[in-house]
């Protein structure tokens, strides 16, 4: 998940319907953000696909909001902060 929207692709999420939902928690950062679409297992039918996918992929504006919208909560400098962190740990500083 993280993967797709550090790229900015916009997604639809259908979470497993076992465990604690903490897939449906994972999920809910992009979807709140207006990155992702997310359905329940059960409600995830040629129906729902039929209602909802064709109009979202043919509305260019709609899926680069998207896009945009899922890019923009993960830092893509994630590793150089990370690797900057232990760096300075490591050295004794403070960041």
């Amino acid at each position: 998940m993280i993967e797709a929207s550090a790229v900015g692709v916009p997604a639809v999420y259908v979470p497993l319907p076992i465990g604690n939902g903490e897939q449906s928690l994972n999920a809910r950062a992009v979807v709140d953000a207006g990155g992702a679409l997310l359905v329940a297992d059960a409600d995830m039918n040629a129906a729902w696909v039929s209602s909802h996918v064709p109009p979202l992929v043919t509305d260019r504006a709609r899926l680069e909001a998207m896009s945009k919208a899922a890019s923009d909560l993960v830092p893509r400098d994630a590793d150089e902060r990370l690797a900057r962190i232990v760096m300075e740990t490591a050295q004794g500083g403070s960041r």
